[in-house]
């Protein structure tokens, strides 16, 4: 159920985020048994939390270039969201049957048997930081931040060093094989306190900008790069707090972000 439900304009069925609403980071969406809850400003709607499309409003929803089917889960809750962020939205759910693939460095369907997909998420389905990586920021900050402020859906601990997860090909996790892409290009998302729902009109893009422009492929090399995007080799699996990444492969000499489809390129070489 990971980013399945998304905040749009009615207006044009365009994305809405925190990026231009921050205080959205303080809607509270929670599961309670087979519906969603979501409570903003101590006031809270349900709704299913798989529900059934056919009978619900359609909507053609764009998230940056791409459009998707969704289901618009209907008035009440829209008025919820749109009373508490002070602009018109309607919530949506993605529809199951419309596949959207994720091709950029990814493995594909003759490495997976199955073809990689997200949401409404960005661009990836999990984003991975390490709490050493997070550390070394905060060394030139002078307000710091947290690992929330960068939304990852895997937080580790124990690296040897920061960032030592850009070095990462593929990893094991109880069994499940997760492939490490590339490195996640950074907006001004992370200068949304996750605790107040304020945003900050530099920090800590700013200082990103000068210590995290890492990435010397495609566009990537304009933007600060925290975390790296991943990709399991199966649709079902388990993690539990406390479980042990075990690092399979790692890569060897510049890691670039070059917008090819397929697992390596030729500026990636994969090594053991």
């Amino acid at each position: 159920n990971d980013r399945v439900f998304l905040i749009i304009d009615p207006a044009n069925n365009k994305f809405r985020t925190m990026r231009e609403l921050p205080s959205m980071t303080l809607i509270e969406p929670k599961i309670v048994g087979d519906q969603l809850e979501i409570t903003a400003a101590s006031k809270s709607v349900k709704v299913p939390l798989n529900p059934n499309h056919a009978n619900l409003e359609t909507r053609e929803v764009t998230v940056w270039k791409e459009t998707l089917k969704a289901a618009d889960m209907g008035d009440e809750v829209a008025q919820l969201i749109t009373d508490y962020l002070g602009v018109p939205c309607r919530l949506v759910h993605k529809a199951n049957d419309d596949v959207r693939a994720v091709v950029e460095h990814a493995p594909g369907v003759a490495e997976l048997g199955f073809q990689p997909e997200t949401a409404f998420a960005d661009n990836f389905p999990i984003l991975c930081l390490s709490e050493e990586s997070v550390k070394d920021i905060n060394t030139h900050l002078e307000n710091p931040v947290t690992a929330l402020n960068f939304r990852p859906n895997l937080v580790v601990s124990g690296v040897s060093q920061p960032f030592e997860e850009d070095t990462w090909c593929t990893v094991d996790i109880a069994g499940v094989t997760y492939y490490f892409t590339c490195r996640c290009t950074r907006c001004d998302m992370p200068n949304v306190d996750p605790i107040t729902g304020v945003k900050d009109k530099l920090q800590p893009q700013k200082t990103l900008q000068k210590v995290r422009r890492v990435d010397k492929g495609k566009a990537a090399k304009f933007y600060a790069c925290v975390g790296i995007n991943v990709v399991p080799n199966t649709i079902s699996g388990a993690i539990h707090v406390g479980d042990v990444l075990h690092v399979k492969e790692i890569f060897q000499g510049e890691r670039m972000r070059t917008g090819q489809p397929g697992w390596a390129t030729s500026e990636i070489q994969v090594g053991a």
